[in-house]
């Protein structure tokens, strides 16, 4: 008997053990989904990432010649009549399809170049390239 109590000591030490190991890395998961994406790595003007709201980041004025990008997704009637990104700076606005590529430029300072990877009906992917 007491072979079987010394057993079910051990599967219960292990099984609390292991509870414990998994708890915060579980409990952990939700608060960074929740977080803010930060768009710090764009301010070179590369880098990719998905959006489901309008975005803005900030990108370096001395090599582009503006200070900040917006980007949305928006349903464009008209012509086009379906959804597409947007890309906006001060003085400055593409409308660009799935598979699009688009460029900005301002003051004769550098290109600032994009691509759109995705549509969807949650939000788009684009890729920005320098």
């Amino acid at each position: 008997m007491k072979g079987k109590t010394m057993h079910r000591k051990a599967i219960c030490a292990l099984t609390l053990a292991c509870a414990m190991v998994v708890t915060p890395a579980v409990a952990a998961a939700p608060a960074a989904a929740t977080a803010k994406p930060s768009y710090r790595g764009c301010y070179d003007g590369k880098c990719k990432f998905t959006f489901s709201k309008k975005v803005s980041f900030r990108i370096s004025a001395k090599r582009y010649g503006f200070s900040r990008v917006y980007v949305s997704k928006e349903f464009v009637g008209g012509i086009f009549n379906q959804d597409m990104v947007v890309v906006r700076a001060p003085g400055l606005t593409t409308s660009l399809g799935e598979g699009a590529r688009g460029n900005m430029q301002s003051n004769g300072k550098n290109t600032l170049s994009f691509r759109v990877l995705a549509i969807t009906s949650k939000g788009a992917t684009i890729r920005f390239t320098g």
